[in-house]
């Protein structure tokens, strides 16, 4: 099977025969059926192996979502929010020490 990379996103619809308004659902299904046929380890014939590259080029472009505008690699956030002690972390240990009743200390437990 011939599989060729082709330059839009509706060609690569059209490549997996599927219609371009298809959902991902069907995307993922139709890419999981020529997965099955190309994949060198299930159809044991070596040389499907760059078909498979390709089909793997083609589902990754179908299903890739775009990164939002509004998020952020920045970590401050995150740090401002452990250091303040409002981090989910910080909550719960401070929780599980109120409801401990105890000074906090350690007490092994032999089994």
């Amino acid at each position: 099977m011939e599989i060729s990379l082709a330059s839009t996103r509706i060609d690569y619809y059209r490549m997996l025969g599927l219609d371009p308004s298809a959902p991902l659902e069907a995307v993922q299904g139709a890419y999981k059926i020529l997965a099955r046929r190309l994949h060198p380890d299930i159809s044991g014939d070596p040389s499907t192996a760059e078909a498979m590259a390709r089909a793997n080029k083609i589902y990754q472009a179908l299903v890739q979502r775009p990164v939002p505008s509004e998020f952020s690699m920045d970590v401050s956030p995150v740090m401002r929010r452990a250091q303040s002690g409002t981090d989910p972390l910080s909550r719960y240990r401070e929780m599980m020490s109120m409801a401990r009743g105890d000074s906090g200390r350690l007490v092994d437990v032999l089994a």
